[in-house]
């Protein structure tokens, strides 16, 4: 039986893996991929989707309670900046300190390292990060940010038969959660949950199982960052008047 790693071991591994990518090799080199954010509607799985895409595309998955739980602490914090060199430290702290700009200082210091780590973690790239305003952190051309949600009444469904409570007393915690995620975000972000413009994806958890919404992830993951062939100058109009002129002889 395997035991649950504790977020200073994750930190450990994570700061090691960053450093042997970091080496000069022989091999092709480690080429950062842009960072996948997932926020996510109480109950609507995005836990669960994060986790699978994890294992479908071997990003690091960094959860709500890890990502909070390192931003709490400094050692680990520090451990992470330090493996970024100086230019990179410098732009994420100008970016600290426009984030912080006109906020009151309520939890300043939690969310000031919030920003240091999951900027951090969008410099190197190959990541999914689960909550906590991920996609207002990172440039969008570093990051595919998704949202997934579901109608209030299955989420309650759901919730209730997972944890045993009364229908009524579910109901009361998911709108309790939703408003805490809600007051976060408009809050250190001022901008509202719910606004799809924020996103590249949002999708619904009650039309798609797991597998699908992290294919459906995956294929527009895809199409936003890949490389698209682009034609050669002149290639359409001289394929348009190929064919006109064929069709005129014949």
């Amino acid at each position: 039986m395997s035991r649950t790693r504790s977020p200073e071991r994750i930190i450990e591994e994570q700061v090691a893996l960053w450093a042997l990518q970091q080496e000069p090799r022989v091999e092709r080199p480690h080429h950062a991929r842009p960072i996948i954010t997932i926020s996510r509607a109480f109950g609507a799985l995005g836990d669960t989707l994060g986790r699978e895409l994890g294992i479908r595309t071997g990003f690091a998955v960094w959860d709500r309670d890890l990502v909070q739980a390192v931003a709490q602490a400094a050692d680990g914090d520090a451990r992470i900046m330090e493996s970024l060199d100086e230019r990179r430290r410098n732009a994420i702290d100008d970016a600290v300190r426009g984030f912080l700009r006109g906020l009151d200082h309520t939890n300043t210091q939690y969310f000031r390292a919030l920003v240091r780590v999951v900027r951090t973690i969008s410099e190197h790239g190959d990541a999914i990060v689960i909550g906590r305003g991920a996609n207002y952190l990172v440039a969008p051309n570093r990051a595919f940010r998704v949202r997934v949600t579901a109608p209030f009444a299955w989420r309650v469904e759901r919730y209730a038969a997972r944890s045993g409570k009364a229908l009524s007393d579910a109901r009361e915690y998911v709108r309790s959660m939703d408003e805490e995620r809600r007051d976060f975000v408009a809050h250190y972000f001022r901008r509202d949950l719910a606004d799809s413009a924020d996103y590249d994806l949002v999708l619904n958890a009650e039309s798609f199982l797991v597998p699908s919404m992290a294919g459906i992830i995956q294929a527009a993951y895809r199409e936003r960052f890949d490389p698209v062939p682009t034609a050669t100058p002149g290639t359409f109009r001289d394929a348009v008047e190929s064919r006109t002129e064929e069709g005129a002889r014949g």
